[in-house]
């Protein structure tokens, strides 16, 4: 036997030179076989018998998906097939040799002896295997910090060059300049607001940094209302806003759905649920529809239940052929649209928060009132549940895809392979680790809630309270994870949140700028001149945030100062207040499926693995239709109420 396999066994095991080590050490090196590869010879697949594991002596190997695309390399000196072998579960990868390739192969019976020997070895393989699951998390939350419009993609982000940086903040520098100088009024003229306005959607449609764009833009309102006492305003702005209980509520209710959605990604169900699905779906109909499905019963957040259908049914749908553009037109478009429905999910939290805001009372009520007034979110299910049964007419770019899979072509569009993900999470659990959190969260959300001026409203922040302290007993009496990794968890998941909770305070503080600035009140009398226009409001709320939302690339950085201007609107003119809330709810998930350089669809194209344009492409004729189906509903409804 070669020397190094002495080493390869200690390395692994971690035996020293005792006595008793030595001759564990002895004892499984006697166990080695040396094995040799010829270039691109198989080694094992998936789905395999998990039977042995290596250590490469010499030579590369390939790790391969289902569809033999190279994930990764493993070379000299490092191992492989521990997982399988440790967890007792087939193998999730196919391995070939790349090149002439010698292998030592330890059988599974010799390593769990190791293993029994050295107890600690366990530990800190599912150490390591949570934090590789911890990894892939912050990876795909790297791109998810993207998910309410702040940042570009992180694959293409570059160093602007000294020139660049001159001349945009010299363009920056020039609009303070023009606020600067822009005379004094009692009552600023309502035309001003353009300004700030005007060189937001620029700035963002130029350089996709909504965060960076929507401070400057409230810097330049507030410059324009008190010139030179401007920093100081801003700071009282931002102050008073952070501090304002109603929004101390939303943002600690944000704070808390991170760290429930992380726990319950590292809770091991979503493993128990893709093998379900690996071994009992027969169809490609069958993936998308149950995908969809899960989507809509795992409505916490709109990230979290795609992560989860991403991992659970993507293998399925390429082992039954489904081109990447159809998947990801039945699970990408399908999340927000179920998620802004939904009062407790991250986005019925966020809006309701803001309408709570805006009234200085819970806006719950008023949120779920809107609902059935969320026409697009309603139409984009239908049209969903539609292309997962097959009976969607197909178009453009998403009949071109299923040809393209038809004809034997490749299941993704070209330059795809740079979004694609390994899902290295092999944490073993049970489905009910999934679903039972989910449902103690809508009891006790439910048990919980409050009576006011017979209004129910569940009381969402008690029951994350209730259901993370349940989960802390659930979870680690199940040895899923140690109370240490347990609130690694929670801060974790609490962090994801940061970016989403800084955009809600800035764009507040703008939305009370241009509010100051005589936006609304210039609105309301434009409305106002003849009341016979009424029922053109909700059609016209619609289309216009649609296309600011489709701007600025985020609905997340509209609903801030679209609903309440929509709410003035509307109490102004005597319109229907919760059919015009529903309509700028449902402008910003259009919005988001028109836009191109929506961030969402990074991150979307990371868990499905789809070249970003290429989505875009396939859903947008769909989006327009349905965008101009719901302007003439949204007209009917006016006419109606």
């Amino acid at each position: 036997m070669p020397g190094n396999a002495s080493e390869y066994i200690r390395n692994f095991f971690k035996l020293n030179d005792s006595p008793e080590d030595t001759a564990m050490a002895k004892k499984l090196e006697a166990s080695l076989v040396q094995v040799e590869y010829a270039n691109d010879e198989i080694i094992c697949r998936i789905g395999d018998k998990a039977d042995a594991m290596y250590f490469i002596a010499s030579g590369k190997v390939e790790v391969l998906d289902c569809n033999n695309q190279p994930l990764n390399e493993v070379g000299e000196g490092q191992y492989f097939g521990e997982y399988a072998v440790m967890t007792g579960d087939k193998r999730l990868s196919t391995v070939r040799s790349k090149g002439g390739t010698v292998l030592f192969r330890l059988e599974s019976k010799a390593v769990h002896e190791g293993l029994s020997y050295q107890p600690s070895i366990y530990g800190a393989l599912i150490k390591k295997m949570y934090n590789q699951i911890a990894k892939k998390h912050s990876q795909l939350l790297l791109v998810s910090s993207s998910r309410r419009g702040l940042a570009k993609d992180v694959k293409n982000q570059r160093i602007m060059g000294r020139k660049e940086l001159l001349i945009h903040y010299g363009i920056i520098l020039l609009v303070f300049l023009v606020a600067a100088f822009l005379p004094d009024a009692e009552n600023p003229a309502p035309a001003w607001v353009l300004l700030p306005i005007g060189y937001l959607m620029v700035s963002i449609s130029i350089t996709k940094r909504t965060l960076e764009s929507l401070v400057f833009a409230c810097l330049i309102s507030l410059l324009i209302l008190f010139k030179l006492g401007f920093i100081f305003s801003f700071f009282e702005e931002m102050v008073n806003t952070a501090i304002n209980y109603n929004t101390m509520e939303i943002v600690l209710i944000i704070f808390l759905l991170g760290s429930l959605s992380r726990l319950l990604s590292c809770s091991g169900g979503i493993n128990a649920l893709r093998r379900i699905t690996m071994e009992r779906i027969k169809t490609s109909r069958g993936s998308l529809l149950l995908s969809l499905v899960c989507i809509i019963v795992i409505f916490l957040d709109d990230y979290l239940n795609l992560i989860i259908a991403g991992i659970c049914f993507m293998p399925v749908n390429d082992k039954k052929r489904v081109s990447r553009e159809m998947a990801t037109f039945v699970m990408g478009m399908s999340p927000e649209a179920i998620n802004s429905l939904v009062p407790i999910s991250v986005w019925g939290i966020f809006l309701s928060g803001i309408i709570t805001i805006h009234l200085g009372e819970s806006g719950m009520p008023l949120f779920c009132q809107s609902i059935p007034f969320n026409f697009i979110s309603i139409l984009v299910l239908v049209i969903a549940f539609i292309a997962a049964a097959g009976k969607l007419p197909l178009v453009g770019a998403l009949k071109a895809a299923q040809e393209r899979v038809a004809q034997g072509g490749s299941l993704w569009p070209p330059n795809s392979e740079q979004y694609f993900t390994e899902n290295e999470d092999t944490t073993r659990g049970n489905i009910i680790n999934l679903f039972l959190p989910i449902g103690v969260l809508v009891l006790s959300s439910i048990v919980s809630g409050t009576i006011t001026n017979g209004t129910f409203s569940v009381n969402l922040g008690y029951g994350l309270l209730i259901t993370i302290g349940f989960l802390f007993i659930f979870y680690c009496f199940q040895k899923l994870m140690t109370p240490e990794e347990f609130f690694e968890n929670i801060v974790s998941g609490a962090e994801s949140m940061f970016i989403l909770n800084v955009l809600l305070v800035v764009t507040l503080c703008f939305s009370e700028s241009i509010t100051q600035l005589g936006l609304i009140e210039w609105l309301i009398s434009a409305m106002s001149f003849n009341n016979g226009i009424t029922w053109l409001l909700p059609p016209i709320l619609f289309l216009l945030f649609t296309i600011i939302s489709m701007l600025l690339g985020s609905s997340w950085a509209m609903y801030p100062f679209g609903l309440p201007i929509a709410m003035q609107l509307a109490a102004a003119v005597d319109g229907n207040i919760a059919l015009c809330v529903g309509a700028i709810c449902a402008a910003g998930v259009a919005g988001d499926g028109l836009s191109y350089y929506q961030s969402g669809n990074i991150f979307i194209a990371t868990v499905v693995g789809c070249e970003p344009t290429a989505l875009v492409n396939a859903r947008l004729p769909y989006f327009i239709f349905l965008t101009i189906l719901a302007a003439a509903m949204y007209l009917v409804a006016g006419v109606l109420w």
